[in-house]
């Protein structure tokens, strides 16, 4: 069963910008990417993400706008040219800057986007006691 992605190509265009037809496949398949990365993430953290999707129009409209928010700044990464947002150069004596962006295109969740929700952040706690016989009887006297 092919798994839905939490937002389309519609709706990053006009959450964003048109995308041109020559990026329309990749643009598909990084939001279909981001998606199920989010479902493995919401694993990790024991959160069924899909249900939460399906109880929930806020979570739905969230999730939406985080997977959009990850495919923007991998489609951003331009694939024809070197991937900088910023770029200065000095003739003498010789100097170039280079500000890298996103240098690989990929997705990836900003920490409070991961916390809006709920799948970053979380903690569990164990312990041992230390006053507990853990040998047995063989040491007690």
């Amino acid at each position: 069963m092919a798994l839905i992605p939490f937002a389309t190509l519609i709706q990053l265009e006009a959450f964003w910008k048109n995308i041109a037809v020559a990026d329309e496949g990749r643009a598909t398949l990084l939001l279909e990417l981001a998606s199920n990365r989010l479902r493995l993430i919401g694993e990790d953290v024991n959160v069924d993400v899909d249900n939460k999707v399906a109880n929930s129009q806020a979570y739905e409209t969230t999730i939406r706008w985080v997977v959009m928010e990850a495919v923007k700044r991998a489609l951003s990464t331009p694939t024809d040219q070197p991937p900088v947002e910023a770029w200065s150069q000095t003739a003498g004596p010789y100097s170039q800057n280079y500000k890298y962006s996103n240098p690989t295109g990929d997705i990836y969740f900003r920490k409070t986007e991961l916390s809006s929700l709920g799948l970053y952040g979380r903690q569990s706690l164990t312990s041992i006691s230390t006053s507990q016989n853990l040998y047995g009887d063989i040491y007690s006297s």
